[in-house]
This record gives structure tokens, C-alpha cells and sequence, in this order.
């Protein structure tokens, strides 16, 4: 796999030379949520907090932290829940507190790259566990993920809706899940649902919540809610892995920013919901990709779509970037997903529009046998 780079955000702004200085350029690699417009109103709402520029308690405001239980984790208490910095801020306290010595910790493949870096910075050691791309059935290959296990490993990743591919966790898996739990007992879950209100699909979300003495769940307000600069984000775990947690949270991260949090409980307080934008423009994006018999994975959530190629997805991306498409080369993802482009489709219609068109034009003359 390659090494990750700012790319893997879709942050360096390359410049392709032989590019047309007047050509437009469609940047589709960030994963950022455009179609939420922040209400910047908010600002203003929270602007007569009292001691807004004061430390926070080092696991978060209470009322936020009450707000985000009564939404989504309703049968779990205060002592099972801490604000942390984005999702990524803490699965970085889970596997410093959790990996080294030897610890292996199982991450899917694709799957978001700072997940592999995390764990080496921790001192793990990754092992890489396969998704079925195409099954409806079942997401995660479950005889293969077995295969893996030893008594080194402490952890397991699980990703739903899942970055890059959109796809969610089944019925099935869920239930395999339970299985596996059971069956390892010495191994602990992480579960990264930063997209959790963006499914389109009828299945809908399962609760993990309902095995959080085994594990850890991380979330962010910064996918489904228009405040990725805030970075705010919680941990939810069982009260005796918080407590093995508090060290990290009272001596590295100290406080998190009061004022994101304030931002957090206002928009929480509207009750606001930005899944309708993102579901048109997953429609938009399937019936541009269809038209040109693009093949791509079907998403059920989060603002991505994979699209396959028959060539390694580095050339792709350079390909695409001359004629004006910035996107994500899947190697970055996995070694599964060498050969394609992560594509977000969190953009506005006229823009996904003109840019999903040059990929799909560049993807028939690519494959223009297959087409035929």
C-alpha cells in the first residue's frame, strides 16, 4: 500500500503543466461536507456564553455531552461518554492506551488511511482484513477476518457507513458480529460511525452501543454536521475503559475548544438533519456514472462513490487531473482498491454535473470494449 500523503485528504492543490491555464478544474477529493451550508447565525447564538473562553472539563461539557447520549446512545449513562478532537483525536487515545507490545489490531481493507498510521504510531501491528465489495449480504468477509486472529490481537476496526466505498454493516454482519464477539473474547471493537445519519439505504444503522462493555465507538460532528473546523467529536466506551482512557484525556488533550463545543450543543438544539442534499446528489452521481456504464461500487451512505478501473488508480488520478478532475487514487485505501478513484460527490449539482461527465467520458475510452 502506498504511503500516505496530504492526497490521501485530497489537500495538495497540484497543478497539472499541461493543463490549460483557463481550463476549470472540479476538485472532488476532499471529503468534506459542502452540501451542509453552516447557519453562521450560530455564531452569533453562542456569542453571550458565559465563560466561553474558559477550559472545559477534560471530557467534555456535560450538557453537550447529555445532548449527544439522548440522540444516539440513549441507554448509556455520562461516565460512558468524552469529547474528543474529531474521531481521529480518539481513536489515537484507543490505541495508544490499547496497542504496543506486540498487540495487533485488525483494520478493513479499503478503509481510511490514518487508521494504519495511527496504529503504527501507537507501536501495533496492522493486519489487514478484506471487504466483500459487491455482496449485499455481507460487507465484511467474515471466514477471512477469522483466518487473521492470534492471541496478539486487541482490536478490531469496523467502519459504517464506510470510508471510501459508501457501503454499511448488513443484518448479517451484524449478527456474524455477535458471533465474533462471543467466540474471541480477548478482543476488543472500535466502531467509526462519523457518517452515521448519512444512509440512504432502507437498512438503516445498528446500534453497537449494545456491546459498548466490549468496545469503543467514535463519532464526529464534523461529516453530518456542517462543523468539520470545529473538530469536535466524542468517544462512547464502557465506564472502566473510560477510566484507563482518563489519563490521556486529563494529561495530552487537557480541554477540548470550548467554543466548538458551544457550536455543537446550538446545532443540536435545532435538531437540524443534512441527509436530503447528500441523497440527491448520490441519484445525481448514479444516473451521470450509469449512463456513461461506469463501473463503480454502490454506496449506501457517507458522500463517495469508488469507481474501477483496468489501469493502477495512480495514473488514473493524473489522467483526470490534465483534463480538469481532481479525485483519489484507491491505492491509498487498500490494496484492494489499486485499481480505482475514490470520487466525493458532495458537490453542488452543476459542478458534480460537469465533472462526473469527464470521468465518465475518460472511463469509456478506457474501456471502450467493455462499453461495447
Amino acid at each position: 500500500m502506498a504511503t500516505i500523503t496530504s492526497q490521501a485528504f485530497g489537500l495538495d492543490k497540484k497543478n497539472s503543466l499541461s493543463r490549460k491555464a483557463d481550463q476549470d478544474y472540479f476538485d472532488l477529493r476532499i471529503g468534506e461536507p459542502k452540501l451542509s451550508a453552516f447557519p453562521y447565525d450560530l455564531l452569533t447564538e453562542i456569542s453571550d456564553t458565559k465563560d466561553i473562553n474558559c477550559y472545559y472539563p477534560s471530557h467534555g461539557d456535560f450538557q453537550l455531552r447529555e445532548m449527544i447520549l439522548s440522540r444516539y446512545y440513549r441507554g448509556l449513562s455520562i461516565d460512558n461518554i468524552a469529547i474528543t478532537h474529531g474521531t481521529m483525536g480518539a481513536l489515537d487515545f484507543i490505541m495508544r492506551a490499547h496497542l504496543g507490545d506486540g498487540s495487533e489490531i485488525l483494520i478493513p481493507d479499503p478503509g481510511f488511511p490514518p487508521y494504519v498510521k495511527m496504529a503504527e504510531f501507537a507501536h501495533g501491528t496492522v493486519k489487514r482484513y478484506k471487504l466483500k465489495l459487491d455482496d449485499d449480504k455481507n460487507f465484511i468477509d467474515w471466514d477471512q477476518l477469522d483466518s487473521l486472529i492470534n492471541a496478539k490481537t486487541k482490536l478490531i476496526l469496523l467502519n459504517s457507513p464506510h470510508n471510501p466505498t459508501g457501503k454499511i454493516i448488513t443484518s448479517d454482519d451484524f449478527h456474524r458480529f455477535h458471533k465474533f464477539l462471543e467466540k474471541h473474547k480477548h478482543i476488543s471493537f472500535i466502531m467509526d460511525e462519523v457518517y452515521r445519519d448519512l444512509i440512504f439505504s432502507s437498512r438503516g444503522h445498528h446500534d453497537f452501543s449494545v456491546y459498548i462493555d466490549r468496545g469503543f465507538i467514535v463519532g464526529s460532528f464534523s461529516k453530518m454536521f456542517p462543523l468539520q473546523g470545529a473538530r469536535i467529536g466524542w468517544l462512547v466506551c464502557g465506564q472502566e475503559s473510560m477510566q484507563k482512557l482518563g489519563l490521556y484525556f486529563n494529561n495530552i488533550a487537557g480541554a477540548m475548544s470550548s467554543f466548538g463545543q458551544e457550536l455543537a450543543k446550538a446545532v443540536l438544539r435545532r435538531n437540524l438533519n443534512f441527509t436530503d442534499p447528500y441523497a440527491y446528489a448520490l441519484f445525481q452521481t448514479k444516473k451521470i456514472l450509469n449512463s456513461y456504464h461506469v463501473d463503480y461500487i454502490v454506496p449506501d451512505g457517507a458522500f463517495f462513490v469508488c469507481i474501477r478501473y483496468n489501469q493502477d488508480g495512480g495514473s488514473v488520478v493524473d489522467e483526470l487531473d490534465e483534463l480538469g478532475v481532481g479525485v483519489v487514487s484507491g491505492e491509498f485505501f487498500g490494496e484492494s482498491l489499486k485499481n480505482g478513484i475514490r470520487v466525493s460527490f458532495a458537490q453542488n449539482p452543476e459542478i458534480l454535473k460537469k465533472a462526473l461527465s469527464i470521468i465518465g467520458r475518460h472511463w469509456q475510452q478506457k474501456h471502450a470494449r467493455v462499453v461495447q
